[in-house]
Parts: C-alpha cells; sequence; structure tokens
C-alpha cells in the first residue's frame, strides 16, 4: 500500500468558534506593547511552556507543576497542577460551572504547514493537593478538563440515511468539527438513528457498525485541531520498506522570541524515529521507549476469534460466522498477535479459545454487514493493542500525528548485548537467543565496537500511532525544560530475534 492511499485527508475543515486567548505583549516594541524590550516582532506566539489560562487567570510557567495533554481515547483531555501562591486564582478567578480552560501550545517549525494546538476545555474537577493554611499560603491546585465541544453530550432524536462515512461528515458538520478520513467512503448506506442519546455515542455506534469490505476496521476520534477523523486502521499496518519523508525540528527550536527564520529547522528527513545519539537534540531521538504486551489479557478476555451470531429475518435463517482478526504477511516477518508458533505450526489453543457474540436480529432496517461489522470492528480494534512500545521525545514533533506510520530504530550500547545481537549465524557459542546475522568475508556483520550501538532488528521497525500525549514535569526526574511527547505504538508482526 501506497503512502498516499494510508494518508489521512481533510474533507472539511472546522468552524468552531473557540473563546478570544490574549496575552500581554511586552515584546514587539509597538504601540500595542507594555515596554520595549524587544524591537523585533516575536516568531512564536508563546514558549515551549503551555499558555493556560482560566477565567482570564493566566497559570505562571514558574507555578505549573505538571501538565498532561492526552490524545488517547475519544476527545482530548488536559491535567495540570499549579500553586495559588498568592491566592489570587481561588479569592477572584475560580471557575463555577461551564466555565473554560484555554490552552495554546506553539508549533515548531512554520505555522502555515504545522498549526499550533488551541483548545478549550470544559472544567472536569479542581481538586487541591496540599498547602494552604494558617502558615502557608500557597495552595497546589490539580485542574482536569475535556475538550470543549458545544452539544457533543446533548442528547437529541436523528437520523441519518447515509452511509457511516457521509453520516459521520454530517454529524461533524452540525457540531462545527472538522472532518478527516484516510477512506472516501464505506459501503454500508441504511438509516442510521439515534434515540434520545449524545452526539457522542451516536458517532461511536455509527463507527462500531461501519463497514467497507473484510479487510477494513474503523475507528473514530477528535483530534487536537477539532477534526473528527474517521480512519480504517488496517491501512497502517504493511511493513514493506517505504520510507516517506516529513520536517526534521530542532529540540525547542529557538525561533520563540526570533526573527521568524525558520530556514533551520525545515529540513526534510525519512520519518523515522531513534535512540541513535546522532539524533540527540532533534524531535526525533527518543530518550525513553518501553515494550507493551497485553497479549494475555486480550487473548483471555476475546479469544483468537469470535463468532458473530444473529437470526436473519430476510433469509429466515440463524447465521454464525467467525471474524479472525486480520494480519499481515510480510516477507521475513513473523506475526506477534495469533498464539505461539513452533517450527511454523501453531501451538496451544490458538484455534480452540474461541469467543460467541448472539447479537440479536438482523433485518432489511440495516446493512447486510451490520453485525458482522461490530465484532470484526471491535475483535481487530483489541488485537492491535497486544503488542507495541511507548516511547518519549524530548520536544513536540508536529509531524507526527495519530493513527500514522512511524519508522523506529533502536539502538542497544550495553557490551554484553551488543555481542548477542552482532553474533553471526555460524556461531556455534552464541547464545539460542542471539539476533544472528550474516557473515560477510570482512566480518561486517559484526559491530559489536560500534560506539552508537548496535541495532536491534526485533524492536526496529514500523509501527503504528495510536495516542499522542503531550506532557511536562518540574523537578530532578524531568529531564529538561519544555513540552515532552509520549507516542504509544503497535504493531502485528515483528523481525524475528533468531
Amino acid at each position: 500500500m501506497s503512502a498516499v492511499e494510508r494518508n489521512i485527508l481533510t474533507v472539511i475543515e472546522p468552524t468552531i468558534v473557540l473563546d478570544v486567548l490574549e496575552m500581554t505583549d511586552v515584546e514587539s516594541g509597538t504601540e500595542n506593547s507594555d515596554g520595549d524590550t524587544m524591537k523585533e516582532k516575536p516568531s512564536k506566539f508563546s514558549t515551549m511552556v503551555p499558555l493556560i489560562k482560566i477565567n482570564s487567570y493566566e497559570v505562571q510557567g514558574d507555578r505549573l507543576e505538571v501538565f498532561e495533554l492526552k490524545s488517547i481515547g475519544f476527545y482530548p483531555t488536559c491535567r495540570f497542577s499549579f500553586y495559588d501562591r498568592d491566592g489570587m486564582f481561588t479569592a477572584r478567578f475560580y471557575p463555577k460551572d461551564g466555565d473554560i480552560i484555554q490552552l495554546f501550545i506553539r508549533s515548531q517549525g512554520d505555522e502555515t504547514t504545522f498549526k499550533p494546538i488551541r483548545i478549550d476545555f470544559t472544567v472536569e474537577k479542581i481538586e487541591p493537593l496540599g498547602g494552604g493554611g494558617a502558615t502557608d499560603t500557597s495552595s497546589l491546585l490539580m485542574v482536569e478538563g475535556r475538550m470543549h465541544v458545544p452539544n457533543l453530550f446533548t442528547e437529541k432524536v436523528q437520523f441519518q440515511d447515509n452511509t457511516s462515512w457521509n453520516s459521520l461528515q454530517a454529524i461533524a458538520e452540525e457540531l462545527q468539527l472538522g472532518f478527516a478520513s484516510n477512506v472516501e467512503d464505506t459501503t454500508d448506506q441504511q438509516i442510521w438513528t439515534n434515540p434520545y442519546d449524545t452526539s457522542e455515542r451516536f458517532i461511536e455506534d455509527i463507527t462500531s457498525n461501519s463497514y467497507l469490505n473484510d479487510e477494513s476496521f474503523f475507528t473514530a476520534y477528535i483530534d487536537p485541531y477539532y477534526y473528527l477523523t474517521f480512519v480504517d486502521a488496517n491501512k497502517f499496518f504493511g511493513m514493506e520498506d517505504d520510507l516517506e519523508t516529513s520536517q526534521m525540528f530542532q529540540q525547542n527550536a529557538m525561533d520563540t522570541m526570533g526573527s521568524g527564520d525558520d530556514t533551520e529547522t525545515d529540513n526534510t528527513f525519512p520519518n523515522m524515529l531513534s535512540n541513535h545519539l546522532s539524533m540527540q537534540g532533534n524531535a526525533r531521538y527518543i530518550s525513553k521507549y518501553q515494550q507493551v504486551n497485553n497479549s494475555g489479557k486480550i487473548s483471555k478476555n476475546n479469544g483468537y476469534k469470535r463468532y458473530t451470531q444473529y437470526w436473519d429475518l430476510n433469509a429466515k435463517e440463524f447465521v454464525s460466522e467467525f471474524v479472525d482478526p486480520i494480519t499481515t504477511d510480510t516477507p521475513g516477518m513473523i506475526p506477534v498477535t495469533k498464539g505461539r508458533t513452533i517450527d511454523g505450526e501453531v501451538e496451544g489453543p490458538r484455534n480452540e479459545q474461541v469467543k460467541f457474540k448472539f447479537l440479536g436480529t438482523q433485518g432489511d432496517n440495516v446493512h447486510d454487514n451490520y453485525y458482522y461489522a461490530s465484532i470484526q470492528n471491535f475483535q481487530n480494534l483489541a488485537e492491535i493493542n497486544k503488542l507495541g512500545m511507548t516511547l518519549e521525545l524530548d520536544t513536540i514533533n508536529p509531524a507526527i500525528l495519530r493513527y500514522s506510520r512511524i519508522y523506529c530504530m533502536i539502538m542497544d550500547t550495553g557490551q554484553m548485548v551488543k555481542g548477542v545481537l552482532t553474533a553471526p549465524e555460524n556461531d556455534e557459542n552464541a547464545p539460542s537467543d542471539a539476533q544472528r546475522r550474516p557473515e560477510t568475508p570482512d566480518n561486517l556483520g559484526s559491530d559489536v565496537d560500534n560506539e552508537f550501538g548496535v541495532k536491534n532488528e526485533y524492536l526496529s521497525g514500523f509501527y503504528v500511532i495510536t495516542g499522542i500525549e503531550y506532557f511536562m514535569i518540574k523537578g530532578p526526574q524531568a529531564g529538561g525544560a519544555g513540552i515532552k511527547q509520549r507516542l504509544h505504538l503497535r504493531r502485528r508482526e515483528v523481525t524475528p530475534s533468531t
């Protein structure tokens, strides 16, 4: 599958109107400025510390302790803590029901290419974490919020007589959201009904029963830029070696207060991430990574395949057909979601550990694959969460988007590990789990002395980004100033380690 076929493309732009966000101009030296400390207009609004306002109260960077913006679930959420040292927030600006958190995070590079993040959140909860009292005027507060989309949680009666793709676009337009997708339509024409439920639930119901073909499964979410995004997730799990390119950025690029010249940061580079030491200082450097394995739990709860069962009212017959989660048979790769294999043969309960789901009666008021699609989407979305990695970048990389494909090159630097990873194929004394490499006349297959480490073939490869977090933590554990990025990566197959 080509990169173009995987791209998520904008269909309509958002029209939602956010509250006006203003900050005092102390830099430009213009007549609106409060000072003349800088005569040259800054190229970026704000810094790499997030700008947060609640009821016109600006949370100062030196008071901000923890910040999290998560794009993992259906809509973005935020969480942050700060010190109300002078009691001003509690006394004058403490929010009431319906009040808004305003968030701004500047972009890297040219803002005509990569938008800054600008979100209004509904305050969900504020709670004290400590401080205050007779002897301490510094009160630490924790604030939680969810993206504010008017009428997203309004219960109503509505219907859409169309495909799921067109129905979701219509709902997005009604909610003043944008709409984006990596497919042009679906094959599931019917009347979709919302019987006094929320728009959020209506979107989720349509998505869960959407159908294109047996090689597709769908999910939907609202991204940080107010686009309702509807994706065929299966398109991203191909492992062919075609690396796209995207812009490369330096860590927290020093154009925040500069002249606006972004030439240093606009270089193109293969769309990859790595912990290779030569990449330190830019937005493609992996500072931390950790493997994730949820396979046993998911297999126990969902089985290795699930039977869709229903009474077909039109055919007057009972239907029981199984959904076997999709795999990608890439040459040289092995699947990691289908149970253990030994000598190419499935071992264990792969073919016996199945689930059954009776869904009721299917008539002519829904599309032909309505119930089948619900199991196909559910089972495959659960399956892709079995194995992957969570990694951190030391700065924001705006070229990285949720549900996009990224290549990760993981280097191991420990001397013992490098010895194992570089064991030649004919080394009888090498550990059984060694990452064996073909030996060459020049012994080039062994780079154990490489100061930059040895590529871990098992951990390296293409991943799909299923969730993104933006975070900032103060203190020794922070590891540097500015906002960092945490990526949740998933995959269905790996390069064998032996």
